[in-house]
């Protein structure tokens, strides 16, 4: 009597068992949402063959692996976009919050107070000896000068604040880079044990740790023959096997911090990708630009206006008074009317001094029309030649400054609106495959369960004619 019934029928058992737990662990994690759903793959044994008749007869079924149901392709093709989204993400709020800090969209914004302050200079035009005039011009100069500072002010700290967010950025990527070189050490232990071993829950960890970097920093990454995963960053390794490289932050001569790599100490280019590009950029060249704008305009209209008012004389004839006192590096955060002004008969409205004489007022006024700018150009901006117009008003100059502004931002959302879509869809497909579904595994549960009671039945039909051979076979006729 062969009972090679018997353990193809346990065999049967056992992988069934297998899959109904794997089932279990399925619908235990369906709200996890690093969780990808597991699969038993189930395989026939061996061949036994027959000694004496050479048939070869199957010996049943093994469990060949716990497997996860995961496309690769789309996890690689997601964290490339996502680089990109955590680019584009943060120079869209970044460029938002300068929006809001130049406040144009309401009453108190910069063109407004610019305004009020030519119209003070056309009252005073029209009338120069009202010390009234005088009065109202100096408020509005201050008011001018008060919001420049403000907005400067503002650019400061929100330079500042960017660059506290890159640390705590690259503290992030470089503990990720733990986390991950971590999970390593974690998988390659577990799967070391036999090649049907597979540390899934370890590489769901892994994973999701690897979703994150990819947003933080653009990496490209391969799993190894052991299956730890190789990150590198620019062609360089981050991770390699039990080799860990983490990002070095220096601080520069302004306390900014700047990236390089530990090993060779050699400057890292993000190339305009990751969340971590993306404040570096905007911390460097983003808020840089509207403030070196921003000093272009404060600068031109002071000199501007200081030279035309020297030439005036004052209603207590003085003359030579500059109109605003500002540091040339840094005019937007130093500008502030000349305390000598205080005294508005210091204020000079004519040349000479007389009642009626308005030349002053007049003149200032018309620098209002005057093509005192060039185009901007980043890092390269000259203003006119002596002697030379430029192509711009200070209104157009200005208008310009938000005009590109809101252009940059609109461009920063589009981008950022298209990669959510691209991201959406890849991370669907990702879903279907991956998450796991309760009718699905409820399906799975009856068919293992099915399948589980049949082979117990199979066990009980073989039990039932063994105990016929051993007990019943020839006691007939006794």
């Amino acid at each position: 009597m062969s009972f090679g019934g018997l353990y193809i029928s346990i065999s049967g058992i056992n992988a069934n068992k297998k899959a109904l737990d794997t089932v279990s662990h399925n619908i235990a994690n369906v709200d996890n949402p690093n969780y990808v759903r597991q699969s038993a793959i189930h395989a026939e044994s061996r061949y036994s063959t027959n000694i004496i008749t050479r048939y070869q007869m199957g010996s049943g079924v093994d469990v060949q692996q716990i497997r996860q149901i995961r496309d690769e392709f789309l996890d690689a093709k997601l964290r490339r976009e996502m680089a990109t989204f955590g680019y584009y993400n943060t120079k869209s709020e970044i460029l938002n919050e300068i929006e809001v800090i130049f406040n144009e969209i309401t009453s108190s914004g910069l063109q407004n107070v610019m305004d009020d302050f030519w119209d003070g200079w056309s009252e005073l035009y029209k009338e120069p000896d009202s010390l009234t005039i005088r009065g109202l011009l100096h408020e509005k100069a201050v008011a001018l000068t008060t919001t420049v500072n403000h907005i400067s002010v503002q650019l400061d700290n929100l330079q500042f604040n960017l660059n506290k967010e890159m640390l705590n950025k690259s503290e992030e990527v470089n503990s990720l880079l733990e986390e991950v070189s971590e999970w390593n050490k974690k998988i390659k232990l577990a799967e070391g044990y036999g090649p049907h071993i597979s540390a899934n829950d370890y590489r769901d960890e892994r994973n999701a740790a690897l979703d994150r970097l990819s947003e933080l920093i653009p990496i490209d990454y391969h799993e190894n023959k052991y299956g730890e995963v190789v990150v590198t960053l620019n062609g360089r390794d981050l991770i390699n096997g039990d080799y860990f490289n983490p990002i070095d932050v220096q601080l520069n001569e302004k306390g900014h911090g700047e990236i390089y790599w530990t090993d060779t100490g050699n400057p890292i280019d993000l190339k305009g990708l990751g969340e971590l590009g993306g404040y570096i950029d905007a911390r460097d060249k983003v808020v840089v630009e509207y403030r070196e704008r921003l000093n272009v305009l404060v600068g031109t209209i002071a000199n501007s206006i200081n030279d035309v008012h020297q030439q005036g004389t004052g209603l207590d004839n003085s003359t030579g008074v500059k109109f605003f006192d500002f540091e040339e590096d840094d005019p937007a955060a130093t500008i502030k009317v000349n305390p000598e002004l205080e005294d508005f008969n210091k204020i000079a409205a004519g040349k000479t001094g007389a009642k009626g004489d308005g030349d002053i007022a007049k003149e200032i006024l018309g620098l209002r029309e005057e093509l005192l700018f060039n185009d901007y150009t980043f890092d390269e901006y000259t203003g006119p030649a002596d002697g030379e117009d430029g192509t711009m008003t200070i209104d157009n100059f200005y208008r310009d400054l938000i005009l590109s502004l809101s252009l940059e931002r609109e461009q920063a959302r589009d981008m950022v609106l298209n990669q959510v879509m691209l991201i959406n869809q890849i991370d669907g497909r990702r879903q279907e495959i991956s998450s796991v579904s309760l009718d699905e595994e409820m399906a799975n549960m009856l068919k293992y369960q099915h399948s589980y009671v049949a082979n117990s039945r199979v066990i009980n039909a073989i039990d039932e004619m063994i105990e016929t051979i051993i007990n019943r076979l020839g006691i007939v006729g006794r």
